[in-house]
């Protein structure tokens, strides 16, 4: 009788073939389990659950739920669940201060190698012309600020902006050309290494891009008494107009396998 041997080498060479295939109804399957299991986990909203306000439970186990501001609606694209945000009726999701969002990357129940904060989530924006934050604990100014994630679709090429503050001043990388549709769904993560480098990606039409700034990265960030803000900044100003889904917050520094696997376990179900 044959036997079917295993080779893993070719397993490996066609790897990427495989995770490159259109399975949507995989990754709905997983996307959840793969947004539960990171590790350091502080926060992870899909914008599938939420109670009768609206507001958005958090399905760490943490129970960090955000309260609707404004009139954000949901809804849902083929599998995706999201948020919809519209500038004009102050759309955001907050919520306030606490010691579990105050990540400052030298936290002490972590191993030394993995201290430092990554986060990120979906977003489709309704359009390309304006300064819009994804994810924020401050309003921008260092004295107030930690870190935050904005579309600067106010410049001519589109970036993505990541950065992080000690207090005194801010840190800040780009990845130009990154969001230039309207139509599409993009991945955009960011991650801060304590006295190393911050790095920001953004994936999209099956590509996924990165960005680093290894110049001047404070050795610990700010202990910011703002909230948790989604869709804005603390201020709260500078809406986002646009979709989001499945956003999530850890307090480790995640290596780039991990965060190339959260792409590649959910970007099928946004059609990526």
């Amino acid at each position: 009788m044959a036997v079917q041997l295993r080779n893993d080498e070719l397993i490996e060479l066609l790897r990427g073939d495989y995770q490159a295939r259109y399975e949507p109804n995989f990754a709905w399957k997983s996307a959840a389990s793969v947004l539960r299991g990171l590790p350091g986990l502080r926060g992870a909203w899909t914008m599938g659950s939420f109670d009768e306000n609206g507001d958005q439970f958090d399905i760490s186990g943490q129970a960090r739920t955000l309260t609707r501001q404004g009139s954000a609606v949901y809804g849902y694209d083929d599998l995706v669940p999201y948020v919809n945000f519209t500038p004009g009726t102050f759309d955001y999701l907050s919520r306030g201060d606490e010691a579990g969002l105050d990540i400052l990357g030298t936290e002490g129940y972590v191993v030394g190698a993995v201290q430092g904060l990554t986060m990120g989530l979906w977003f489709q924006p309704d359009r390309l012309t304006a300064q819009e934050w994804l994810i924020a604990k401050g309003t921008g100014a260092a004295a107030v600020s930690s870190y935050w994630l904005m579309f600067r679709g106010d410049l001519a090429n589109d970036p993505v902006r990541f950065a992080v503050s000690d207090g005194a001043a801010n840190d800040t990388v780009d990845l130009n050309n990154a969001v230039t549709s309207t139509s599409n769904w993009y991945f955009v993560a960011a991650r801060y290494e304590p006295s190393t480098e911050i790095k920001v990606w953004v994936g999209s039409q099956g590509t996924l891009q990165s960005n680093t700034n290894v110049a001047g990265i404070p050795a610990a960030l700010n202990n910011s008494g703002s909230a948790l803000t989604i869709g804005a900044n603390a201020t709260p100003a500078n809406y986002l107009d646009g979709r989001v889904s499945m956003a999530w917050l850890c307090c480790e520094y995640l290596s780039d396998a991990i965060v190339a696997t959260i792409w590649e376990q959910t970007r099928a179900m946004f059609g990526e």
